[in-house]
């Protein structure tokens, strides 16, 4: 074991609906570059490279090798990995576990979606299709009558379940999640990065959005991003050549239940709001990082929240505080970037989604926290230690990073 930090991190230019003025590879060129910028390396520094997006919502096939060019890794390991909404935190933790394993010193993680060239809805129907198949096979009822009938209406629908099982056991309500989609949007409007943005924007603004399928209306829903994000790892020994600031990896952990959309063993349709999956990866996390009261140590937290409500939610499942307690936290101003427990101070997925780059963002941020580079959304209390955390699949993959402003002791 040795230790590893984040030494640069880069995104393009812009996170918007659609890029038009570049091609996927150009995209992914901007943040590379911006990542050597901003440390100082350049393509012969690099051991090795760990690329990652949702190819089926672009609908091509290996990308990492007709843009291998572009992000400068020609003749350079490459490893390619997509798992869905997690696909940015899983290729952080392999880059992770090639330099801890003793692999290789410098290794990159280039991230990217452009939604505007693909359809994600067509790309997710391509991904479900096989496990609907052989759910069938199981005699599993897709009509609705075995709880199917949620995928209908695509991602927001399969929510609509989780949100209102999480109010019940919460005691939160709608207006909560009018309140949270409030401040992650006045957050963007400090991210230069971010998509959807707001500096006015209120809880009464977001109960105006049209509603999908109750409780989850227009204003809690993340948008359908063009971007690219890039993030570049190296050992104790490189690191401390190469950045005065570096953002140490503490622990990483991940874990994956059954889809929450039906479970062929038991013939049962899981809690999508149980996650108990998510327990398990925090735990484990904390474990590794040698944390024993998250609550106190832990500064500051990113959540991937494709839906407003999941902040709160999620704030629980890693035990930041106890069920109940999250909405009680945003009451009070705690959540806030001046509160207490500062949390998705960029914004969160909410407001910016380019998938293959989401989780991996979750995790840049914290780091920009730490490393105090996080410019006007740079939180009011000093960032000793920050957790991320990625979901994906069909709600049943979770992944944790922690990160410190010290190397950890080995």
């Amino acid at each position: 074991m040795r230790n590893v930090g984040i030494v640069g991190v880069g995104y393009c230019p812009r996170f918007v609906s659609k890029r038009t003025d570049v091609c996927i590879p150009e995209m992914v060129s901007e943040a590379v570059e911006a990542a050597f910028a901003d440390c100082g390396l350049g393509p012969e520094d690099i051991d090795a490279v760990i690329f990652g997006n949702m190819h089926p919502f672009e609908g091509v096939n290996m990308p990492h090798l007709w843009a291998v060019e572009h992000m400068r890794a020609l003749g350079k390991p490459v490893m390619r990995i997509a798992t869905g909404g997690t696909t940015g935190m899983t290729a952080f933790h392999a880059a992770y576990y090639h330099i801890v394993s003793g692999l290789h010193d410098v290794v990159m993680v280039v991230t990217f979606e452009k939604h505007s060239e693909g359809d994600a809805q067509v790309g997710l129907l391509g991904i479900i299709t096989p496990e609907a198949m052989a759910m069938m096979m199981a005699g599993i009822d897709l009509t609705g009558a075995g709880g199917m009938g949620a995928q209908g209406g695509g991602s927001a629908g399969a929510i609509t379940y989780q949100a209102v099982s999480w109010m019940h056991k919460s005691g939160a309500t709608i207006d909560h999640i009018d309140a949270i989609a409030a401040m992650e949007r006045r957050n963007a409007a400090r991210n230069p990065y971010a998509h959807l943005k707001d500096p006015e924007a209120t809880p009464e603004k977001i109960a105006k959005t049209p509603m999908i399928s109750y409780p989850v209306r227009f204003g809690h829903v993340c948008p359908t991003t063009d971007g690219a994000t890039v993030c570049i790892l190296a050992s104790e020994e490189r690191a401390a050549k190469i950045a005065d600031k570096v953002a140490w990896v503490w622990g990483v952990a991940s874990c994956a239940s059954d889809p929450t959309t039906g479970n062929l063993i038991e013939g049962l349709i899981t809690d999508p709001a149980e996650q108990r999956q998510c327990v398990i990866a925090a735990q484990e996390a904390y474990k590794r990082a040698g944390i024993e009261d998250p609550k106190k140590e832990i500064d500051y937290v990113e959540i991937y929240n494709g839906f407003a409500h999941q902040t709160l939610m999620y704030l629980e499942l890693v035990g930041m505080c106890e069920v109940g307690e999250a909405h009680k936290l945003l009451e009070k101003g705690e959540l806030e970037i001046s509160g207490r427990l500062p949390v998705n101070a960029s914004g969160g997925v909410v407001s910016t989604n380019a998938i293959g780059t989401s989780a991996l963002n979750r995790v840049t941020e914290c780091a920009l926290q730490i490393m105090g580079k996080a410019g006007e959304r740079q939180v009011e209390k000093e960032v000793h230690k920050a957790l991320a955390h990625g979901w994906g699949g069909l709600m049943q993959y979770v992944s944790i990073t922690i990160l410190a402003d010290k190397p950890k002791k080995l």
